[in-house]
This record gives structure tokens, C-alpha cells and sequence, in this order.
């Protein structure tokens, strides 16, 4: 899942990668984006390419999200390049975080953007492992996993 597609490049990659460990047929991504322009024509377009599944979601993170979080399936893997303020930011996380299971990895971008950062400063250390990572030609990035399984009440499970 990757919320903020901006132009599909990142998504096509994301799929790529995912393909070299199944079928393409069996890769499924979901992208969240205003797709201002032609954006959305051209993500679409390049994700028809890749063999894959997908479902685009237009519109602002702030009400999408939250509605579609409720029918998506728990993610492998999500990356966070939405809206820099930590409203947003915020927002993103907190929903990202309920399709996570315990191998997932969320990388938020643009970590050295203040709303960003304060936001990833916030994710609770005992419930959760946030590695900064520097991605060659990218700024810093944090990569966020769960640090021990939580049940279903929220409660660490032995």
C-alpha cells in the first residue's frame, strides 16, 4: 500500500520488487492519492503494465483512508509519502497502522520534515521498533515495524 503515488514510478517499483517473490498475478497494491491532473490515468496505466491487482483510491487521505482501511486486507508492506503536516501525517500512520501484522514494514518518508517527524517521534517505542534509514537519492526515511506481538485488546502477547 502506499499512500501519496504522486506519478506511479514508486508504486511500478513497489510491484516490480514484489514480483520477484510471486507471480505477478498475485501482488495486489493499493494506492491513495489526490491524482491531481493526469496522474491518475498515468498510475493506471503503469500499474496494467506490471500484471498486478490493484485499486486506486482518489482523494484526501483524511476521509479516504479511514473508510478504506475498514475493507482492506492486512499489508506487507506500506509506505507513507502523503501530507507533510503532522495532522496528516498523523492521520496516515494511524490508520496504516491497523492493517500491519507482525511482518509488516512501514517506511514514512520525508522524515526531515517537521510535521513528519514529530509524528514519527509519537509512535509509542515499546509497542513498536523505528529504524532512520538514508535511501541512496532520498532523504531520511523511517522504517517502523512492531517490536512484539500485540493482541487484540492492545496488550503485548507473551
Amino acid at each position: 500500500m502506499e499512500i501519496g503515488v504522486f506519478n506511479g514510478e514508486n508504486a511500478r517499483e513497489m510491484v516490480e520488487a514484489a514480483a520477484e517473490k510471486q507471480p505477478r498475478e498475485e501482488v495486489e497494491y493499493y494506492g491513495f492519492d489526490f491524482f491531481d491532473g493526469h496522474s491518475y490515468q498515468e498510475v493506471e496505466r503503469k500499474l496494467k503494465r506490471t500484471g498486478c491487482k490493484f485499486r486506486l483510491f482518489k482523494g484526501d487521505t483524511m476521509v479516504t483512508l479511514r473508510e478504506a482501511v475498514k475493507e482492506l486486507p492486512k499489508m506487507d508492506l506500506i509506505f507513507i509519502d502523503g501530507g507533510k503536516s503532522y495532522r496528516e501525517a498523523k492521520n496516515d500512520w494511524e490508520n496504516a497502522k491497523t492493517l500491519m501484522h507482525d511482518e509488516t514494514g512501514v517506511f514514512v518518508h520525508n522524515y526531515d520534515f517537521s510535521g513528519v517527524n514529530r509524528m514519527v517521534n509519537s509512535i509509542p517505542r515499546d509497542e513498536y521498533q523505528v529504524e532512520i534509514v538514508h535511501p541512496r537519492s532520498e532523504g531520511p526515511t523511517a522504517l517502523v515495524r512492531r517490536s512484539s506481538r500485540i493482541g487484540e485488546a492492545g496488550k503485548k502477547e507473551v
